[in-house]
């Protein structure tokens, strides 16, 4: 059973998400986040002293559940060529599911407008996850080497960042 207050941090992150995903990280207002979640401002502010510190929770938590989810998408295929591919069903599932609206860190990343370094901070770490994970499976791939591992995974990683801003922006 969770306690009260990871009740109202999550009451919190679930209206941030909601928000920041549809309307936009400046268009959406902490009061719209405190009317939306039905809870008092002091709660907000006892979890978050600022609008930044809830846009890093919120990158933070949209990470790992991505993270999670493409982990167990890429789990079920067993042939090591197929995961790469599998990472690109994954995320036109999650466009899908998101009603193509684009990828959210890519989203909040081009309009926060922050030069915070905790927020930017966060930002490169969903990035280097990533690379890092797609890095992973092209070593495991066997694949013909025209491309160095690292040259491979950067040119898939390029293609889902592509896929995100061309399906975002049209």
């Amino acid at each position: 059973m969770k306690q009260r207050g990871q009740v109202v941090f999550d009451k919190i992150l679930d209206t941030a998400d909601k928000l920041f995903y549809k309307q936009g990280y400046s268009n959406t207002g902490i009061n719209q986040i405190i009317e939306e979640a039905d809870i008092a401002k002091a709660s907000l502010y006892k979890h978050f002293e600022t609008k930044t510190d809830l846009l890093i929770a919120y990158v933070q938590r949209t990470h790992e559940l991505w993270f999670t989810r493409l982990e167990a998408s890429v789990n079920k295929v067993t042939d090591p060529k197929e995961k790469i591919l599998a990472i690109f069903d994954h995320h036109t599932q999650r466009q899908e599911i998101r009603q193509f609206g684009g990828c959210p860190f890519i989203k909040v990343n081009d309009e926060a407008g922050t030069d915070d370094p905790r927020f930017l901070k966060e930002i490169q770490a969903t990035k280097i996850h990533s690379k890092e994970f797609i890095k992973m499976l092209v070593g495991n791939s066997g694949h013909k080497k025209v491309l160095s591992d690292e040259e491979l995974a950067e040119t898939i990683y390029v293609m889902l960042e592509g896929f995100y801003r061309y399906r975002f922006c049209f």
